[in-house]
């Protein structure tokens, strides 16, 4: 496969999405906005192709944010404390110094060959996931086949079904406390797509899909509650 440049595209109303290969980008410039407990994960992280997706994703963040803020990608910071350790392995928060407005929420995804990012307009919960299309022969139809056990559907749609599941969980926060096959999908029609529904709240999540480079990436967007509704 060949190389990717970073590129992004709009999804929905102040909904952006940016992508790129990490074996294709500036590692200098990322090193660069690191922050010091990034700075710190990244040199824990030994594994040489998850500290690529690691800075690659940290600085598609920031050029994402900079642009939806009219501002400079160092001026944009980004967090990841965990709710429950508070490990900098949560999902990532971003800061900036403009009291004037505030920084869009956010979410990351990765696989081996496509890094990909998301923000959304502050107080929109967001999340992305991504899988590759296509795995070994063997490998597939066993991942199809846990998917299926757990998520319930067809092996055919098996992978797009958990992309969208794993996207909803990121949005929702409290990640895989929720199972997984307790999401309720509704396909609303042509025109309204599929929707996500999470135990315990009332929220419901627009999934939108992408196919993108031989990987599925699916982003899950809060709908505004109908108390928020004016």
């Amino acid at each position: 496969m060949p190389p990717l440049t970073p590129r992004s595209a709009g999804l929905d109303e102040g909904v952006r999405l940016a992508w790129a290969n990490p074996d294709d980008f500036d590692r200098g410039r990322a090193l660069h906005l690191l922050g010091n407990a990034e700075r710190a994960r990244a040199v824990a992280t030994t594994h040489p192709g998850l500290r690529d997706r690691f800075l690659l994703g940290r600085m598609l963040l920031r050029d994402l944010a900079a642009a939806a803020g009219g501002m400079r990608s160092e001026a944009v910071e980004v967090t990841a404390a965990c709710e429950r350790c508070g490990a900098e392995h949560g999902r990532p928060r971003l800061r900036w110094s403009d009291v004037a407005s505030k920084p869009p929420a956010a979410s990351l995804a990765s696989c081996g060959h496509l890094v990909v990012a998301v923000i959304a307009p502050a107080g929109v919960a967001v999340g992305v996931d991504v899988e590759p299309a296509r795995v070994p022969r063997e490998a597939d139809t066993a991942r199809r086949r846990a998917i299926v056990e757990l998520l319930g559907g067809t092996p055919r749609t098996a992978v797009r079904r958990w992309v969208r599941a794993e996207a909803a969980l990121k949005a929702d926060g409290r990640g895989l406390r929720i199972e997984p096959g307790r999401i309720v999908f509704e396909t609303r029609g042509s025109r309204d797509g599929v929707t996500a529904h999470l135990p315990g709240t009332a929220t419901v999540y627009d999934l939108i899909d992408r196919r993108i480079e031989g990987c599925l990436v699916s982003v899950a967007v809060a709908r505004p509650t109908p108390s928020l509704v004016r």
